[in-house]
């Protein structure tokens, strides 16, 4: 609410689902994700819905945790050494966390396998132009993806 009321004053804002935005059919030119997909349950509605608001030529940038090295499944105890155990193709929420102190471990997140993440984009119509791996350290912690629809 509070980030809402701010914005108001400086452009136009609305408090929606993800996967049902109050926006007519390419009535956007651009559409951001940060830090926000391990926080849904359904990724790729989310991703099929920004699709559908963004204009021809529009652009979407996702920017969260590297689904493949920060998740339930990784041990991020030694920063030098990821450890990933089985629950990488695990899909659903989950409060289990290698940090037992941190914020997944008190309210959960979901999990995508980095196959879905790209698959979402590319059957919501979208053309992945640049994809970046980085972090704090040596394995990378963050993802970033930009996709365009096409004109």
């Amino acid at each position: 609410g509070g980030q809402l009321r701010h914005a108001r004053s400086r452009l136009p804002v609305a408090r929606a689902d993800a996967t049902a935005l109050p926006l007519a059919t390419g009535a956007v030119s651009a559409v951001v994700c940060v830090l926000a997909h391990t926080d849904m349950p359904d990724y790729p509605a989310a991703i099929a819905e920004a699709a559908r608001v963004l204009a021809p030529g529009g652009r979407l940038v996702h920017v969260g945790v590297h689904p493949c090295y920060v998740g339930a499944f990784a041990d991020r105890s030694e920063p030098e050494r990821i450890v990933i155990d089985g629950g990488y193709a695990s899909r659903e929420h989950t409060l289990r966390s290698w940090n037992s102190v941190g914020v997944r471990a008190r309210v959960g997140a979901w999990h995508l396998p980095l196959a879905d993440l790209l698959n979402a984009v590319a059957a919501a119509g979208l053309v992945v132009t640049r994809v970046v791996e980085s972090g704090s350290g040596p394995v990378p912690d963050a993802l970033a993806i930009a996709a365009t629809k096409p004109r």
